[in-house]
């Protein structure tokens, strides 16, 4: 078979070429950028083909298409129009005239033309477009979908790995999540059937939980430590998401936080038997989902952010302290101690200081791995200076010097980590 994938660059479309190409299928990749290594490509924007014309050059010779184009909030308003219903609508009516026989949509559980928000209205009504056409056509509708290289799901594992989080509808919103290998699995089972394949079907793992149990399940299979995961308010949660949605990148907007409120009723859920049975095994359990060797780089997407804000704080307090708080005096008596000449004391005491600002500042608009070793020369520096001119400040007993031990071995991990 000859096979036409659209957005076949994200999470469900990349899985779903490569396991067609598995199955022996010709797969052709449709994208707006060519991937580097791949040859069976077609470039476009699919977004801007939202006339039947549009398409029928490019689905010539292709026995199915699976439409796994998506998009989880809008760049500029109308875009979920345009690429949930009007360019599906005129792929849809170009497959018609064609006689593109078998096409595969992938919708999701909620979508329908009367929905609360636009993502489930723009998905629900192409599906009605695509019901009502001479086609052989699958609605496979999922609910929240697992894959290791996934944007979401490495957030949930990150969000796994905190002690503590507050998230809204933790522990009642309810999903049923599916590793995208099945769903991918389930996609060449639709496209390849000998028969005219299900008109819809939920795609969903083998059982719902709530939000917090889905973080649990991938906490257990990282194998990392108990954490306390406690509900946001809503009325501070739609706030939070009006703040977060300033950000392009932020999956938390007004609408996504609708979605999760509405999800509660279990209409983000659906009985799992069906699919199972197409695929003729048992589908993945979300406790199997992540793995031990996740854990580190799940921990690290935000301990290295908390690292650098907190070493940002103490350079910072640190330059307050030297010129403001601490008496000159003493701070003079130890550059005597270290043969600096009395004229230039005041001087290197302000450009200590100045120095540390800067670092602080630094880390906080332009962390570069430069800069970790900056902080390693410097502190290296300090600590070498005083053990040879202050060696008395080794048995003071809140370690002013045995302290910078474990700094320097931070600043050696984040100067290697880095980028």
């Amino acid at each position: 078979m000859k096979i036409l994938i659209l957005g076949a660059t994200g999470l469900i479309g990349s899985h779903a070429l490569q396991a067609l190409r598995g199955a022996g299928c010709a797969v052709t990749g449709l994208s707006r950028r060519r991937p580097e290594g791949e040859h069976d490509w077609l470039e476009a924007d699919f977004g801007s083909m939202t006339s039947e014309r549009d398409w029928l050059p490019l689905l010539a010779g292709f026995d199915a298409v699976v439409n796994c184009v998506g998009i989880i909030r809008e760049s500029r308003a109308g875009d979920f129009d345009r690429l949930h219903r009007a360019a599906p609508v005129a792929l849809f009516a170009a497959c018609e005239r064609l006689g593109v026989r078998r096409v595969v949509q992938v919708s999701a559980l909620g979508s329908r033309p009367d929905a609360a928000t636009g993502y489930w209205r723009s998905k629900g009504a192409a599906e009605v477009d695509l019901l009502a056409r001479d086609l052989e056509a699958s609605i496979i509708r999922p609910s929240l979908v697992y894959g290791e290289d996934g944007a979401s799901s490495v957030m949930f594992r990150m969000l796994a790995t905190l002690p503590a989080l507050m998230m809204p509808m933790a522990h009642h919103a309810r999903v049923q999540p599916v590793h995208v290998n099945d769903l991918a699995a389930a996609i060449v089972k639709l496209v390849m059937a000998d028969q005219a394949p299900p008109r819809e079907l939920a795609v969903v793992g083998p059982r719902a939980s709530t939000m917090a149990g889905y973080l649990g399940d991938l906490r257990r299979g990282m194998q990392a430590a108990p954490a306390l995961v406690l509900e946001l308010p809503m009325p501070v949660a739609r706030v939070v998401a009006r703040v977060a949605a300033l950000a392009p990148s932020s999956a938390l907007t007004p609408e996504s936080l609708l979605m999760l409120e509405l999800s509660a009723d279990g209409s983000n859920t659906a009985d799992a038997s069906a699919v199972a049975a197409l695929l003729g095994r048992p589908l993945r359990d979300p406790a199997g989902f992540a793995q031990p060797a996740q854990r580190i780089v799940a921990v690290w997407a935000w301990a290295a952010m908390l690292i650098t804000l907190a070493m940002a704080a103490l350079w910072l307090w640190t330059a307050a302290v030297s010129w403001f708080g601490w008496p000159h005096e003493e701070s003079r008596a130890w550059l005597a101690a270290c043969g600096v000449p009395a004229a230039a004391q005041e001087s290197v005491l302000l450009a200590a200081s100045l120095a540390d600002a800067a670092i602080g500042v630094l880390l906080l608009l332009r962390p570069r791995r430069w800069l970790w070793a900056a902080q390693l020369a410097l502190v290296g520096g300090y600590t070498l200076a005083m053990s040879v001119f202050l060696p008395v400040f080794w048995l003071h007993p809140f370690g002013p010097l045995s302290k910078n031990l474990p700094l320097l071995a931070l600043m050696f991990l984040m100067w290697r980590a880095s980028r």
